[in-house]
């Protein structure tokens, strides 16, 4: 999650080089997620990390990419790939490469950035991940260009090739709002004149709730996970719990367990369906030269839901980013208030319910942390047995809500956040 794309540039060549019938088309996520066996994995356990060059050699992985792309693309002419650039600050739910492509075509030598982006296998952050998903959604977003994402070019489910499953995309053209270092302390967004920093924040809200006004059954079925129920709220719940059930790993958690009850409890009702991107932060989302949303990216997380749960989930990231960790927010940039009143404008109904989706996002965030700690122990980067656990800002402000006792965020939890910014959080 939180991936920070710096996408090479380079020389843009002509689009019909790869004509859409030649693009992979993945299989119906839709039915596989029916069909699935939904025995949870063995909890707990986390093997070594598939990050980097660890396991598999990158001259190996630029040569098996190579090959791939020949074979997919096999009317373009000496084809080749350049060596892989690994970048830092490219996330944690999926490991990034930049890499460019070269061919002939129609008598000409061309070029082509590409991103490559390669499961995790092993380590996951979430519960049924898969590399078609994030795939599936570009290509579905193509159809609606009001809601820019980069071109899906490829999909390879079979980890023969690099070791692991991949997606490869188009590079755009744009930067993100970094989170390391902090975006509210310095980086391009503070060195832009206050009125400008109002107007990206604007233009990302505005994008998020255009993309909530998408009909989902206009090419987004493949999200509707019927087996745990209706599409809406108790979909996103039902896997929501499942996704913890498989995290905490038999582990008795007893904020994040009160949180739960809390939250299927006072499930809202009348809530509607809306295409929801899962991860919606300033480090996800591209802006170009022109200070436009150039690109959504990062759809590990796309689900069907509520509009209110992404939209509390970018709060409360932003919050994340500034009182929670002790630093000023940048001026210039609208406040909560403000934000949630552009949304309601652009989205064209009022929302509802945001001190429960609050909660939610904090519970699900407390998920990715419970996967990433353990990843960490897992590769040895932090002991185990530390109360990263039960003492992180999720859970202190999960049990404030609930009236529990405090759990401020202890020493394990700034080796997490350590571990986190080494990774490229």
């Amino acid at each position: 999650m939180h991936n920070t794309l710096r996408q090479s540039h380079g020389r843009w060549p002509h689009r019909h080089d790869l004509e859409p019938t030649q693009w992979d088309r993945s299989s119906d996520l839709r039915g596989e997620r029916q069909t699935r066996q939904r025995s949870l994995p063995q909890p707990g356990r986390v093997e070594s990390s598939m990050s980097g060059s660890q396991t598999i050699d990158r001259e190996a992985m630029r040569k098996g990419l190579q090959a791939w792309l020949r074979q997919k693309f096999a009317d373009l002419g000496d084809l080749t790939l350049s060596p892989l650039r690994f970048p830092s600050g490219t996330g944690n739910s999926a490991e990034t490469m930049f890499a460019t492509m070269a061919y002939e075509a129609d008598g000409e030598h061309r070029e082509r950035a590409l991103v490559i982006r390669r499961q995790l296998a092993g380590t996951d952050l979430f519960l049924d991940a898969d590399i078609r998903l994030p795939h599936r959604m570009m290509e579905a977003l193509a159809l609606h260009p009001h809601i820019p994402a980069p071109r899906a070019l490829g999909v390879e489910p079979d980890p023969a090739p690099i070791g692991s499953p991949f997606l490869v995309m188009e590079a755009i053209e744009g930067r993100v709002v970094d989170q390391v270092p902090n975006y509210n302390v310095e980086g391009w967004l503070a060195d832009l004149p206050i009125e400008q920093r109002r107007e990206i924040w604007l233009r990302a809200i505005g994008t998020l709730a255009r993309l909530h006004r998408i009909d989902w059954r206009q090419g987004f079925s493949f999200l509707d996970d019927r087996q745990r129920g209706e599409p809406g709220i108790d979909q996103f719940l039902a896997w929501t719990r499942d996704w913890y059930i498989w995290a905490k790993a038999g582990r008795r958690l007893e904020v994040a367990d009160a949180a739960l009850d809390y939250l299927m409890a006072n499930k809202p009702r009348d809530t509607d369906v809306s295409v929801l991107w899962g991860d919606p932060t300033p480090a996800n989302m591209m802006f170009g030269p022109d200070l436009s949303v150039a690109a959504l990216i990062d759809f590990e997380m796309a689900s069907l839901g509520p509009g209110e749960a992404d939209l509390a989930w970018w709060l409360e990231a932003e919050e994340n980013f500034s009182t929670l960790s002790g630093v000023a927010r940048l001026e210039g940039l609208p406040s909560r208030a403000e934000i949630i009143a552009h949304y309601e404008a652009e989205r064209g109904r009022p929302v509802a319910d945001l001190d429960y989706y609050s909660m939610l996002a904090w519970f699900r965030m407390n998920i990715v942390g419970i996967r990433f700690s353990d990843r960490l122990v897992g590769e040895g980067r932090m002991p185990a047995g530390t109360d990263v656990l039960t003492n992180n800002p999720a859970t202190m402000l999960m049990a404030r809500k609930l009236g529990m006792p405090d759990a401020s965020p202890g020493e394990g939890f700034m080796a997490m956040v350590n571990g986190m910014a080494g990774a490229g959080a």
